[in-house]
Parts: structure tokens; C-alpha cells; sequence
């Protein structure tokens, strides 16, 4: 019977092909973000805020499934000798699976942004007329956080309070601020990620004494990668996954697209402010 061991414990081949598609079932799905296409269609034509910040949405489906394609194939233990070096051992796949993984840190970190874009393009906290492609993008640069929370605070309705504890329950999540500020950080600013069985570390280190006080100042392992663990860390951005589907249907729940049509017809007839609740 052939058996496979990953990490001190053995799987039959029907084990190990159900242990990869219980992951992939444990993966939120979000299909339902597409719900609201015709409608966004319909809003252009009245509400060109709402109709835009549906296509935002429809865009942020699309990316997490790029997302999620990076998680789910990082989760792969073993790759086809076709794209892997046979001669290579376990390390060809396990580079294989941190590339994968790279990617699905950078492309759900990602995905917070796409939710502020909806958001402030929902309420115009961008602050920008858009009347032509480039205030198009100047619009969605000031679709961030801090803006967000700032225009949040000063409109001080309950509504408003509702909305900033809604995105800081998301936003200041343990999981949440580890990816953005510890694994995207390092991808995106720092000295990339080292992955267990694959980081070497340097065969030397340079350090700089001070003369006289004999305090370090200066230390060449300052500069080196974070070092995680791929299993662990796969687990941690799946979690993400899953509060960020919540998070996202909380906030669509809340800006309810559907509220600005008529309740018997598709069109849009109602004033901005009855359905809004949040106006500035």
C-alpha cells in the first residue's frame, strides 16, 4: 500500500488526497460577492459612487481567487517531476510551496485595500470629482485607512461609529496585523521571508563595537529575513482568508446596494440621502 509521510506522521494515498481537499474545503468561498453585477449596472446610471464601488467588489472577487489559487497550492506538499527538479529532494518542492506562499501574502494584503475602495468610494471619502481617468486614480490613492477612519470620526453619527468598529475588528485582528505587518512587510519592504528548511543564514556575521562603552553598534544579522514556518504560516493566511470573506460581507451588509432601488423596479429613484447611511 503506498503511504506517504510529511512531517513524522503517514498517510495512505486516500488519506493524503482527502487531507488536501479538506484544506480546500475549509477555504471560504465568496461567490456571492458576484450577486450584485446587474445591479451594479443599474447604479452607474444613478449612483455613480455605488455603481463603481460594486465593480470594486466584483474586482476584489477576482483577486482573492488569485489569492487563493497561491494559498491552496502552497499547501501542496509534492509537485509533478515536470516542474520540479527530481534531483533537488524535498527542498525543490518545499521552494516551490514558499513561492506559492509569497504570493498569497502580497495578494491578500492586497485585498484590505480593495475593501477600503469600497467603502470610500461608497460614501466619496475619497474627496475626488471623478471626471476623467486620472481622477479616477487620484480617488482610489485616497482610498485608505487612515483617511477612512479620520472622515469616520469627524462625521460622528452612529453610523459612522458603527461602520470604524467594524473595519477595526477586522483591521487590528491578531492574524490580520501579523500578515500585513510582519510577512507582507518583509516581502514588500524588508529582506524577503526565510522559510524553515530552506533559510541557510550567513556562514559570518560583521559586528561594529563601540569603543568605549563597548555597546553593539552595528550588527549584520539586523538586516537578515524573518524566519517562519510554511505549515504554520499557510494555516495563519487561510484564517485571514476567512475573516477577510466576513469582514467583506459585513461591510456590503451594511452599505446594502440594494436599498438604493426602487422596491418594485430595478430603477434607482430614490435621493441619495434616504438610502446613504452614512452622508457627508
Amino acid at each position: 500500500m503506498l503511504t506517504i509521510t510529511y512531517k513524522h506522521k503517514t498517510y495512505s494515498w486516500e488519506e493524503w488526497q482527502q487531507h488536501y481537499i479538506d484544506f480546500a474545503e475549509s477555504i471560504e468561498s465568496h461567490n456571492d460577492f458576484l450577486d450584485y453585477v446587474s445591479l451594479g449596472t443599474i447604479l452607474h446610471t444613478y449612483d455613480k459612487s455605488y455603481g463603481v464601488a460594486v465593480e470594486r467588489l466584483q474586482a476584489l472577487h477576482e483577486l482573492l481567487i488569485t489569492a487563493k489559487f497561491s494559498l491552496r497550492n502552497a499547501f501542496k506538499k509534492f509537485y509533478d517531476s515536470n516542474i520540479v527538479m527530481p534531483q533537488g529532494g524535498y527542498i525543490s518542492h518545499l521552494l516551490m510551496r514558499s513561492h506559492y506562499l509569497k504570493n498569497a501574502i502580497v495578494w491578500y494584503n492586497s485585498c484590505e485595500d480593495y475593501v477600503y475602495q469600497i467603502i470610500s468610494l461608497s460614501y466619496d471619502i475619497h474627496g475626488v470629482e471623478i471626471t476623467s481617468p486620472q481622477k479616477y486614480k487620484s480617488a482610489l490613492k485616497n482610498c485608505n485607512y487612515t483617511r477612512i477612519k479620520e472622515e469616520l470620526i469627524k462625521n460622528d453619527s452612529e453610523n459612522a461609529k458603527t461602520l470604524l468598529a467594524m473595519i477595526q475588528s477586522y483591521r487590528f485582528n491578531e492574524d490580520v496585523k501579523y500578515l500585513r505587518n510582519n510577512l507582507a512587510n518583509n516581502l514588500k519592504h524588508h529582506a524577503n521571508l526565510q522559510f524553515q528548511g530552506l533559510a541557510v543564514g550567513r556562514p559570518v556575521a560583521y559586528t561594529e563595537l563601540d569603543y568605549k562603552t563597548k555597546e553593539v553598534t552595528y550588527n549584520s544579522i539586523w538586516t537578515e529575513s524573518d524566519e517562519v514556518d510554511i505549515d504554520e504560516t499557510i494555516e495563519l493566511v487561510k484564517r485571514v482568508h476567512n475573516l477577510l470573506i466576513k469582514f467583506v460581507r459585513d461591510i456590503v451588509n451594511f452599505i446594502d446596494f440594494e436599498d438604493a432601488r426602487d422596491a418594485d423596479s430595478w430603477q434607482v429613484i430614490k435621493d441619495k440621502s434616504s438610502y446613504r447611511k452614512i452622508n457627508f
